[in-house]
């Protein structure tokens, strides 16, 4: 059973949401438990192409890593206007045609989690660009040098699956990951002939 942010609506709670993937520790062979806060946090993904069949991905210039725009679900906000948000801040375009994908599930209970949250549960969408109105990013996004870029899912999911394996950071390991999937599940769910 899937949890929602307290503020999703009932038509956001009744979409037959699908597991994409569910990633753990074990997956990167960390092995120290810590305290758990039973927390989770919520956030939303998305997977935005264009009319030239690419698609929009945020890249850090300052790290050269990408992925998928997206981020968590403020206060008082539903996953909806979450997603409009984050997409708006980050890729810079409003959305249309919004469908829901399915959703990932991050279990993040080892003493390198310096969060006061055990899970990310992720709601995964795809839509359209609709109208360009700029980019809005925070401090620590500004300071990676994030911006966004457009490119071929299957050259994202090579990117990605060359990383595996070489990110030293404990997040971005989980971040890796999360974006491969959903990529790849996307790929071949509504991509292949």
């Amino acid at each position: 059973m899937i949890n929602f942010p307290e503020n999703a609506t009932d038509s956001e709670r009744n979409i037959k949401w699908q597991k994409i993937t569910e990633i753990t520790d074990a997956d990167f062979g960390f092995a120290t438990p810590k305290e758990r806060t039973g927390k989770t946090r919520f956030c939303v993904r998305l997977l935005m192409p264009n009319d030239k069949g690419e698609f929009c991905v945020i890249k850090s210039e300052k790290y050269g890593y990408m992925q998928l725009p997206g981020g968590g679900i403020d206060e008082g906000e539903n996953i909806t206007d979450a997603l409009r948000r984050e997409t708006k801040e980050e890729t810079g375009f409003l959305i249309k045609d919004i469908r829901p994908i399915g959703y990932t599930l991050e279990k993040r209970e080892d003493i390198r989690n310096t969060h006061d949250w055990d899970q990310d549960i992720s709601y995964v969408f795809s839509a359209f660009p609709d109208k360009e109105v700029g980019t809005n990013y925070m401090d620590d996004e500004i300071a990676e040098g994030f911006k966004p870029i457009w490119i071929k899912l299957e050259n994202f999911i090579t990117e990605q699956q060359n990383n595996e394996g070489k990110i030293e950071s404990y997040s971005g390991c989980f971040s890796n990951k999360r974006d491969l999937e959903i990529s790849k599940y996307y790929k071949q769910k509504y991509l292949s002939p």
